[in-house]
């Protein structure tokens, strides 16, 4: 007569394989999300940024990109007039995020005039954001750093990174 199935021993063992795999990769899994959602909030401060700065080319005015509370941002017209609304786009801080993202600014504005340069007339304003995750370990942590130049250049770096030559350096 055929055997049809498993014995018990083999489904004993392949358990056991299962767990010490799964043991070994949902940490991994875990820091790869975590490291994932970081660049998430990262990239999408950045892309308000130049939607803003594109708008102010745009629209020949003063826009504004204003950072809000867990990563939201808005994108807006300094000067209100029916060509240039207060609100032309915005990201709510659920879109792509997660609690457990932390955002610093040292400001939370960045102004661009019409020439697509950060605007002269705002001396105080949004220059550099820091994006990380509190549940990913430090040694495993892929923080980064968005910079706003002067001349109004968006940069996405990892200020981790020091060797000289490395596009991620900051």
């Amino acid at each position: 007569m055929q055997q049809q199935g498993f014995t018990l021993i083999e489904l004993v063992v392949t358990m056991a394989v299962l767990v010490s795999v799964s043991t070994i990769a949902i940490p991994a899994f875990q820091t790869s999300i975590g490291n994932a959602q970081v660049r998430t909030v990262a990239e999408s401060i950045r892309n308000g940024l130049q939607q803003a700065r594109a708008e102010a080319i745009k629209r020949n005015a003063r826009v504004k990109m204003t950072l809000e509370q867990n990563s939201a941002w808005q994108v807006g017209c300094v000067t209100v007039t029916p060509n240039c609304p207060a609100l032309i786009a915005q990201k709510s801080a659920i879109e792509g995020s997660s609690s457990n993202i932390t955002v610093t600014a040292d400001h939370n504005t960045a102004v661009f005039g019409s020439f697509g340069t950060r605007d002269a007339a705002t001396p105080i304003a949004l220059t550099v954001v820091n994006v990380s995750n509190t549940q990913v370990r430090s040694e495993e942590l892929r923080a980064l750093r968005v910079i706003l130049t002067p001349g109004g250049n968006i940069k996405v770096c990892d200020p981790s990174v020091t060797e000289n030559g490395d596009s991620r350096k900051c």
